[in-house]
Parts: structure tokens; C-alpha cells; sequence
């Protein structure tokens, strides 16, 4: 069923059961029911076939049972332990920092009272997590038949964000989801779906035969849309419970403050935290205490306006149960202006919960923890940027492809939104180079920005950008409350896909009977291809030439082919070739190989073509 199928069935059901929500819950049970039953039928069905073919093979050996035990038994034996990997989906433990009791008693407290007005709700761990969120997560033991663990998350940067009231009614909000509040059915289907989405998850990536393919793709939607449907209404009374319990105020505020602490982490905190890969060959030990210190700080006006502005005008729709904010504040009957930026609580709901010690232990786990895994990855792109800083002291071409290649090598280093002048200028000269266009687009998208749109159109026309412009465009369109204009999006992108797909196709591969031609380059851009294979002393010779192409020939493709010395490791070479292509500043599709035995009959191809060798020249 594809997405609109989806989303029409979703909006009939919800049209066809407003008000009648006791109706739609039965409804869904009765398709988990028969979920249930489906699932039965295959796993006994299954598991008797292949019991009885084996029983056949083993008390009456010969050639007819075993060929008709091999025919029926190994498909059933497939189908019974597909059904069974499906359904046993065995899901790790959240992780994080486990709080007892004792450790922390005005956290429980207010656990306590807030499990009190649910009506009782009981967990069986409590973890602080470094995630600027807070949920409840319910593990089940046995797949989609149940027995839940329960473990409810709190994440320290949502605690150092929030005023008190309002983490309570983010936690009572979560709370709700186990209460009584939406009926035991209610409460019943909404684990229910949680346990299905896994399944559905393992059998996509396992795989399963056609018999419970057929029956999944039948049942599946109809109980999705179902228990979409009832989700979504849980999530409305899950909000009325938050603000029952604090105020609708606290509730509105605390939705408000998600969204744009939120936003400014990305944007902000981790970009500064990134842009030290540039100087530091290490990443810092203390991100979490630096975090609990940014978060303590107003938000930048104007950007917080317009986060708030793109998060009101984003549509509820089923890409998430959760519906949008405007829907969610309008429920809870409070109406709020884009440029009402949340102002910095008077305490937070660290101090006010958690012990100091606690805390303090908790941010340098969880710094500890990021600095370890952050680590390979952190050195890794270190020393890119140092080789992008030594790029930086060599002279790029005075071409305009030159002067955009330098460009990009900056905003590698230093990041788009240091350089986005810069590209302004570049764009003022030359206003309809493509992959500046894409760059400066994508930026303005990120921003909720629609002089984005023109940019991205632009970038539209190479087939290498044409579904991340559409995408960013559609993305934007989303968050700015323009739903309307993602499907044309998407029919464009489905037009032209087959096109794109020989495009790119055609520039990946290359072979003898492809047809070769002498690259038409001024002396400046051949002479960048001459410096940058003399880079590398391990290249003892190159050869360029240009591919003559059917789909978009406008956008120019070559091919280098490169002769290194045969001591040099395929893993090496490979970050040569890499290094090379990189590192090319003319505007076309530029694809290194290594002349090896493999390819010697397109490479003889090459090398025989007078005029294709370059004149390798390595610096001493």
C-alpha cells in the first residue's frame, strides 16, 4: 500500500468514526484478533506440515516420501521459522543511568504522584538518558503476545532545558499512555501497535514467504490505520491529562520550549561542538556539562521565531501519530504568537529533582560515553581538515569552477554557515552555477526559508542532486505548513527517476565498448588534473578522457584512469582515487579507476587513444 493509500485510508477512518472512538477500538481488536489468528494459523500449520514430512522420511524411507518431503517439508519448515524470527523480536534494554529511590527522592515523588492521579502506573526502571527527550518504553518478552518490562527514560538535557511544571507535565503526558486514561482496550492497542511495528520491521528485513506476505499486506494496513487513528486521539488525551495535572500553560509551555531547545541544540550547540574537529585532535571530555551550561542561555531571538513559526504551520499528518503543534496548543485551548519565545525558566528540573552528585554523575557518564564513541570518527575527520586547510594553501584555478571549488573546500572545513556570503557573491556572477545553487538552497531550506525554492530548482537540472533538491523543497514545504505542494514534488521526482537512474548509470560504469573522446578542457583545468595526480607519488602515470553520454550530455563525464605503483595496498589506492576526485574543481562527473588486470581491456582502450596521457610530474 503506497503512502496516499495510506493516508486516505487513514482520513476515511477518521471521518467515519469521529466521536465513535469505543466503535474504532473494537475494531481494531477485532483485526489484532485476527492478526493473532493469521500469525497461528502459519506457525501451526506450518510446524505440522514439516512434523509430519519428517515423521513420513524417518518410519517409511523411499523415494516418493522423501521427494514429497522434501517439497512440502523444507517450504513449510521455511514458512514455520520465518513466522516464528518474525514474531520473536528480541529487543535490546534502553540504556543510561539507573536512578533508585533512595537516590533521588524528589524525583519519586513526583513519580509517585503523578502514577496516583493516573490511576497507578508502576515501572519497572528508571534511567536518566542523554537524549533531550522523555518517553516510556515497554519492551515485550514475548514479541507481539506481551509481557511487558517497563522502563520510563528521562533525558537530562529535556530536565536542564524545563522549569519543574513543565517536565511534570511532560511526564504526565507519558503517563498517560499506561493509565487507565484511554480505557484498558485503548491502552491495550496502543502497545499492541509499538509490538506490530517491530514485527513488521523483522519480517521486512528478514524476509518471509509469499502466503504471509500476501496475508500481512492485507492485514497490516487496515490494523496500522485502525490503531493510527485511535493513537492520535490518545495523544490529545494524553495532553488533557498533562494539563489536568500542571496547567494548560505549563503543557503549551513546555511544547514550545521542546521545539526550540530542540532546534538549537542541532543548529547551534553541536555545530560549535563540531567545528572543533578543526583545531583539537580530540574531542572534549565535559560535551554534557558544556550542554547543561548552553541551555542556561537565552535562544537567539529571530531564530527562535522562526522555529516556532515553521512548528505552527506544519500540518498533523501520518508521518506521526504525535499531531502538529498548532492542533496540540489549540486542543489544550491556548493560542500562542510565533514571536512569544520561551523565556529561561526561574529553576530547572535538575535542581529541583535531582540530587547534585546524581546529576554531576550523570553528565560525566554520559560525556564519558559520547567522547568514546565519538572518538574514531572524531580523529578521522580531524585530519581531513587538516588536509583541507593544506588544500587551502595551494592556488585553486581562476576559473569559476576554480573559485566555487575553493568555495566548498571552506565550507568543508568551516561549515555552511560560515561561508553562505561568500556563495552569495559567487551567485551574484554566476547565478545559475548548479551545485552552488543546491548549496545555497539546501541552507535557506534548513533555515524554513522559501528563497530557498528558486535555488533548489536550479539544482534540479543535474541528476545527481535532482531527488535531495526535491526533497529539501519538500521538506520545507512540510514545515511550513504547504502540505499541498509535495505531491507534484513527488510526481516529479517519480517522472524523471528512470531517466536519472540510466544517467547515473552510464557515468559509474565503464567499458571497451564504450565510446571515448579527447576531454575538451582549457589548459588551466588540464593543468589542475596534471597537479593533482602529482600529488601522489604512488601514480606512475594517468590517462583522462571524456565519456560520451545519452542522458543530460550536457553534464560533462570523465574518466581517469591511474597507474600506481603495484605495492600499493587496495585500501590505499582506494583513498587516492577518493583524494583525486575530490579534490576537482571543473564542474562535470569525474570517476577514478586503477588500471589493474581486471580492467585491462578498457584500459588498453584508454591508453591507446593519443592525447589521453597526462604528463605526471611529481613535486620533490
Amino acid at each position: 500500500m503506497t503512502d496516499d493509500q495510506f493516508d486516505a485510508m487513514v482520513a476515511s477512518l477518521e471521518a467515519r468514526y469521529q466521536g465513535k472512538h469505543p466503535a474504532l477500538a473494537r475494531r481494531a481488536a477485532f483485526l489484532a484478533i485476527l492478526g493473532y489468528a493469521g500469525l497461528a494459523f502459519f506457525l501451526i500449520a506450518g510446524a505440522a506440515i514439516a512434523l509430519l514430512m519428517i515423521a513420513w522420511v524417518i518410519f517409511s524411507p523411499n523415494l516418493l516420501s522423501i521427494k514429497i518431503g522434501a517439497l512440502l517439508g523444507i517450504p513449510a519448515a521455511i514458512l514455520t521459522w520465518s513466522v516464528f524470527r518474525g514474531l520473536w523480536v528480541k529487543l535490546s534494554a534502553p540504556v543510561g543511568v539507573e536512578v533508585k529511590r533512595g537516590e533521588s527522592p524528589a524525583l519519586f515523588s513526583l513519580i509517585d504522584s503523578i502514577s496516583k492521579e493516573a490511576g497507578g502506573v508502576n515501572f519497572d526502571t528508571v534511567l536518566l538518558t542523554g537524549d533531550m527527550n522523555a518517553a516510556v518504553v515497554q519492551n515485550p518478552r514475548l514479541g507481539v503476545f506481551g509481557w511487558y518490562k517497563t522502563y520510563l527514560l528521562l533525558g537530562v538535557p529535556l530536565m536542564d532545558s524545563m522549569a519543574p511544571e513543565e517536565f511534570k507535565s511532560v511526564l504526565a503526558h507519558e503517563f498517560a499512555h499506561l493509565s487507565h486514561q484511554h480505557g484498558r482496550l485503548g491502552t491495550w492497542l496502543y502497545r499492541l501497535r509499538a509490538s506490530w511495528l517491530r514485527v513488521m520491521a523483522s519480517l521486512a528485513q528478514h524476509g518471509a514467504p509469499k502466503p504471509v506476505l500476501a496475508f500481512i499486506n492485507w492485514f497490516w494496513p487496515r490494523f496500522n490505520a485502525s490503531a493510527f487513528v485511535l493513537s492520535r486521539s490518545q495523544e490529545y488525551q494524553a495532553d488533557a491529562f498533562a494539563a489536568k495535572v500542571t496547567s494548560p500553560q505549563s503543557s503549551a509551555m513546555a511544547l514550545q520550549r521542546l521545539v526550540v531547545d530542540s532546534r538549537r541544540l542541532d543548529d547551534g550547540f553541536w555545530d560549535e561542538i563540531g567545528a572543533e574537529t578543526s583545531t583539537s585532535s580530540s574531542p572534549p571530555h565535559d560535551v554534557f556539562h558544556r550542554m547543561h551550561a548552553f541551555l542556561g542561555t537565552m535562544p537567539d531571538a529571530p531564530l527562535a521565531t522562526r522555529w516556532l513559526t515553521g512548528a505552527l504551520a506544519m500540518k498533523t499528518n501520518t508521518a506521526d501519530t504525535h499531531p502538529g503543534l498548532k492542533d496540540r496548543l489549540s486542543a489544550l485551548g491556548v493560542s500562542i504568537q510565533p514571536d512569544a519565545v520561551p523565556p529561561l525558566p526561574a529553576s530547572r528540573a535538575s535542581d529541583a529533582f535531582l540530587e547534585p552528585a546524581l546529576i554531576k554523575s550523570a553528565r560525566d557518564h554520559f560525556s564519558k560515553e559520547w567522547h568514546m564513541g565519538i572518538g574514531t570518527h572524531w580523529q578521522e575527520t580531524h585530519r581531513e581538515k587538516l588536509k583541507l586547510i593544506k588544500r587551502l594553501e595551494a592556488p585553486f584555478p581562476g576559473t569559476p569552477d576554480g573559485r566555487w571549488s575553493e568555495i566548498a573546500v571552506r565550507a568543508r572545513l568551516f561549515g555552511p554557515r560560515k561561508i553562505q556570503e561568500e556563495i552569495v557573491h559567487f551567485l551574484a556572477d554566476h547565478p545559475d552555477h548548479v551545485t552552488a545553487n543546491y548549496a545555497r538552497g539546501v541552507y535557506l531550506a534548513e533555515k524554513d526559508d522559501l528563497a530557498a525554492i528558486p535555488h533548489l530548482e536550479k539544482a534540479t537540472v543535474r541528476p545527481g542532486l535532482l531527488h535531495n533538491a526535491l526533497g529539501a523543497m519538500a521538506g520545507l514545504y512540510d514545515r511550513l505548513g504547504r502540505a499541498g505542494e509535495i505531491p507534484g514534488l513527488r510526481r516529479r521526482a517519480q517522472s524523471r527517476e528512470a531517466q536519472v537512474d540510466r544517467a547515473m548509470h552510464e557515468r559509474s560504469e565503464i567499458s571497451a565498448t564504450d565510446r571515448f573522446l579527447l576531454p575538451k578542457l582549457s589548459e588551466e583545468e588540464m593543468a589542475e588534473f596534471v597537479g593533482l595526480v602529482g600529488q601522489h607519488h604512488e601514480i606512475r602515470a594517468a590517462w583522462l578522457v571524456q565519456k560520451h553520454v545519452v542522458e543530460y550530455p550536457e553534464w560533462r563525464s570523465y574518466f581517469l584512469v591511474l597507474d600506481m605503483d603495484p605495492r600499493v595496498s587496495q585500501e590505499t589506492g582506494m583513498k587516492i582515487l577518493q583524494e583525486v576526485v575530490e579534490d576537482v574543481s571543473i564542474d562535470a562527473h569525474v570517476l577514478a579507476i586503477r588500471k589493474t588486470p581486471d580492467n585491462a581491456k578498457v584500459v588498453a582502450t584508454i591508453v591507446k587513444m593519443d592525447g589521453s596521457a597526462l604528463q605526471v610530474s611529481h613535486g620533490k
